[in-house]
């Protein structure tokens, strides 16, 4: 040790003062004697003299016990069946992140789950705690090894998406895209998609794509769902001709629907059909080995039908793209509010019991002017007409 070095004081271990030294130190400062007086006969630091002294003015004698340390709050563990309920669904679903996961709990499960708590299980138990298709979303430059243009790309298409018309109908966008069936030819997907609610109104798998094939999507599109205001499309060949007006134009014409094209080379501008067809991409085409064009238009029928019915989305504030097509989110959030079943009731949630009594919401909705909903309740089927309970079905007998 040199003689420049210092050796620091040794720290004085804490000390636990009994209430009764407490109360003799202000009984004293009561009767007028001073904080640093009694301090320095007692050996405590005059800070804490003080201190017990305004203790024992605002809660006399019982102001000076020892309070717990311990945090007032200790919530509860989350339920071993809520956690079951979450290893199942990523187990079914390995796509679903950790906010698509919370959103997919309190839809379909009734089951109030903060992302945060789901992301607690994942980690316990070895699972990818993010959306593993935000770490595929990138589209394939050859010779940008670093991803730059990609990254720009998804980066404005992002924002893009962002926006969106106040009403169903308002506007739709349709795209193709194109992909192989392995060992055979070449397909195109033709899809409409309502730019409000992100609903698929129809599409279609064909061989060709043609302006014929675009109309066949359409006419469905507008049998099933009525007239949209507007048709967002890009400036391809079978929505837009620069020698002349499409069939596809001129039908819009006659239904006095707006047709709006697209910048060229901007496919940022249909966000939302393009991010759809990303997902499908990712999420089936890219993981399927499809055998036959019959084969993947089965494959992605069932894909559609759970992503307009079955799929929170997070751009619609965990609720489904049918939700918000067809007008019930208020609905859907007055049925949450009443059949909502904290993650960490108690026993009797486990068995289905009490607020939440394990229900599962699958439709709701307006038939011919009757309010409609279907629900599972413990294992049974419930049609409900117009908040009337209408036909009990039991599945377990």
């Amino acid at each position: 040790m040199t003689t420049n070095e210092v050796t620091p004081p040794a720290r004085r271990p804490s000390r636990v003062h009994s209430v009764d030294f407490k109360h003799k130190i202000v009984t004293r400062i009561e009767n007028g004697e001073s904080y640093g007086h009694l301090a320095r006969e007692f050996d405590v630091a005059q800070s804490l003299v003080r201190k017990w002294h305004l203790q024992f003015k605002e809660g006399g004698i019982n102001g000076l016990q020892l309070k717990s340390t311990r945090p007032h709050h200790q919530p509860k563990k989350t339920n071993l069946w809520v956690i079951e309920k979450v290893l199942q669904l990523k187990k079914m679903r390995p796509e679903l992140g950790i906010a698509a996961a919370s959103d997919h709990m309190t839809r379909f499960e009734s089951v109030n789950i903060a992302a945060n708590t789901i992301r607690k299980i994942f980690k316990k138990h070895g699972l990818p705690d993010g959306d593993q298709g935000a770490a595929e979303a990138a589209y394939h430059v050859k010779g940008d090894q670093n991803k730059t243009v990609e990254q720009a790309i998804e980066a404005e298409l992002g924002e893009w998406e962002r926006f969106a018309r106040p009403n169903p109908n308002d506007m739709w966008q349709m795209d193709i895209m194109g992909f192989y069936i392995r060992g055979a030819h070449k397909v195109y997907l033709i899809t409409a998609i309502d730019d409000c609610s992100r609903f698929v109104v129809n599409w279609g798998l064909f061989k060709e794509q043609t302006a014929d094939n675009v109309l066949e999507v359409l006419n469905v599109a507008l049998a099933k769902h009525g007239a949209p205001g507007e048709i967002l499309t890009d400036q391809g060949a079978q929505f837009k001709h620069w020698g002349g007006v499409t069939q596809f134009e001129k039908l819009l014409q006659k239904l006095g629907v707006n047709h709006i094209k697209a910048r060229a080379h901007h496919p940022q501008t249909c966000g939302k059909i393009e991010a759809f067809h990303k997902t499908i991409h990712r999420e089936l085409i890219d993981k399927e080995f499809f055998i036959s064009q019959e084969q993947a238009m089965e494959k992605i029928s069932r894909f559609v039908e759970h992503y307009n019915y079955g799929r929170p989305h997070s751009a619609l504030g965990g609720f489904t793209p049918s939700d918000r097509y067809f007008n019930v989110i208020e609905a859907v959030k007055k049925y949450l509010d009443d059949f909502k079943l904290p993650k960490n009731d108690d026993e009797k949630a486990k068995n289905g019991e009490g607020v939440g009594r394990g229900s599962r919401l699958y439709l709701i909705g307006k038939v011919l002017g009757q309010d409609i909903r279907v629900q599972e309740i413990s294992g049974q089927l419930s049609i409900h007409v117009n908040n009337q309970l209408w036909r009990d079905i039991n599945f377990l007998s």
